[in-house]
């Protein structure tokens, strides 16, 4: 009995449809959610990995600008830095890396470094320096400031100023130190050695010195004896000149400098002359009773044998097949090779140079002559027209001849030439006088540099006091 009331039933169409309609509703409620959960946490980690990018990438970028930085700190040295007032100087990073104070740099991308765009530019103010940095990559450019000065915390000669700390600058680099110093002791006056002219000593109270003079009276010399013959010398030796009463100035020297040859060098000199060579050939039908030659891509018939302009390379062969020797030539210039006329390079005339030459020399050639002659034709199968009787040549049969082919090509005729080498030779020359007479030396107490006394031949003996 159930069995047959459940056949009857059909199927549960009420139930599937309900339970799709639940379906759909789940999947668009996880759909709707599901964004909200995950969307923060992908946008969190995108976000991280983009500061990681653009922090190397400003690190890669601050980085060249520190190197570009210390670079051009080390390099700018008290005599390389702008002495006036607005005055620059500037470096672009291809004069520093030329410099090698500098390697390369690369950018973020693997890229080199603009080195035109990039420099550094230093400029001078009232009492420091400033230094500009500009960095150029594939993607950016952007430069930064830099005060430099000799300050009181510095540890080499120039230094970045550090705006943490207040401290007074050295006079500025080029200045010498203007801070004010505290007044000390009056100095003990010093003796030195040998009588010579003292420095005057700093006066920071109201002390005055005295300065001790002495003059020889009396003291009588020889003559001076006759200058000897000049010799060779160091061009470091200095000169001596006498003072007229200086007993203890026996001998005078005297230099003499002047240029003079010193030695030989071979100077190469190298001069452009032409010639012809065979580049290649090739099987053509031609005239029987005619050679034929093509050169720079015309094609001449030639009554007589056009020989390879390669083979008359001998200094001394006179004997060429189809070429007449010409002679040995002068030429200032060096002539160009044609057609019918060839050159030999023999090489330069140097007989009329002496030591003060300064003249270009002279070139040789052997000249040679072409004996056949040449009538340019459109082509191997025509009838040439004989240039020597100006008619119409019998052309023959026709039959498969090599045609060789020719270029004119400049080539460097080499050539040396032994120059005189000058340069700066010292002489010296001396002569002497003997004291005979040391005299008497009076001595007297003045203010310093007194010209009335020094004038006088009274001179410094290095002693000084305390003026009482």
């Amino acid at each position: 009995m159930y069995n047959e009331e459940y056949e009857k039933r059909g199927f549960p169409f009420k139930d599937f449809l309900l339970k799709l309609i639940l379906i759909i509703i789940f999947v668009f409620l996880l759909v709707w959610l599901l964004p909200k959960f995950i969307a923060p946490t992908i946008n969190k980690n995108l976000n991280n990995n983009n500061s990681e990018i653009s922090a190397l990438t400003s690190q890669i970028f601050y980085d060249n600008l520190e190197k570009m930085k210390e670079a051009a700190i080390s390099y700018y040295t008290n005599e390389r830095l702008p002495k006036e007032v607005g005055e620059s100087d500037k470096m672009t990073l291809s004069d520093m890396i030329g410099k090698k104070i500098i390697l390369p740099l690369v950018d973020k991308n693997n890229n080199a470094v603009d080195v035109e765009g990039s420099y550094v530019k230093i400029t001078k103010t009232d009492d420091e320096y400033i230094l500009k940095v500009n960095l150029k990559d594939s993607e950016t450019e952007d430069y930064i400031l830099v005060h430099l000065g000799c300050y009181d915390y510095c540890k080499d000669f120039l230094c970045e100023k550090d705006t943490s700390v207040d401290v007074p600058i050295k006079g500025g680099v080029d200045d010498p130190d203007d801070t004010p110093e505290t007044p000390q002791p009056n100095p003990t006056p010093t003796v030195p050695e040998e009588p010579e002219e003292p420095e005057e000593p700093e006066n920071p109270g109201e002390t005055e010195y005295e300065y001790e003079y002495a003059k020889t009276i009396g003291a009588t010399f020889s003559a001076w004896t006759k200058w000897n013959a000049y010799e060779k010398t160091s061009c470091s030796t200095e000169e001596i000149k006498c003072a007229e009463n200086d007993t203890k100035c026996h001998l005078e020297l005297k230099r003499y400098d002047r240029k003079e040859k010193i030695g030989t060098y071979e100077k190469e000199y190298v001069a452009t002359s032409s010639k012809q060579v065979q580049v290649t050939s090739y099987e053509q039908k031609s005239c029987a009773n005619w050679t034929y030659v093509i050169i720079n891509s015309k094609t001449y018939a030639v009554t007589k044998t056009y020989t390879t302009i390669n083979t008359v390379t001998g200094y001394t062969q006179k004997n060429v097949p189809g070429w007449d020797y010409a002679g040995r030539k002068t030429y200032t210039n060096p002539p160009k090779s044609s057609n019918g006329k060839y050159y030999v390079f023999v090489g330069a005339d140097y007989s009329y140079c002496n030591d003060t030459c300064t003249t270009l020399p002279n070139y040789v050639y052997d000249e040679y002559n072409y004996t056949g002659s040449m009538s340019e034709v459109s082509s191997t199968t025509s009838t040439p027209i004989d240039s020597s009787t100006e008619v119409t040549a019998s052309c023959g049969e026709i039959i498969t001849k090599t045609i060789p082919v020719y270029r004119t090509i400049d080539v460097s005729d080499i050539s040396t030439r032994t120059e005189p080498l000058y340069g700066t030779v010292c002489y010296k020359s001396t002569r002497t006088r003997e004291l005979i007479n040391e005299g008497k030396t009076i001595k007297q107490w003045s203010y310093y540099n007194n010209k009335t006394l020094l004038n006088d031949d009274w001179y410094y003996t290095g002693e000084v006091r305390v003026k009482n």
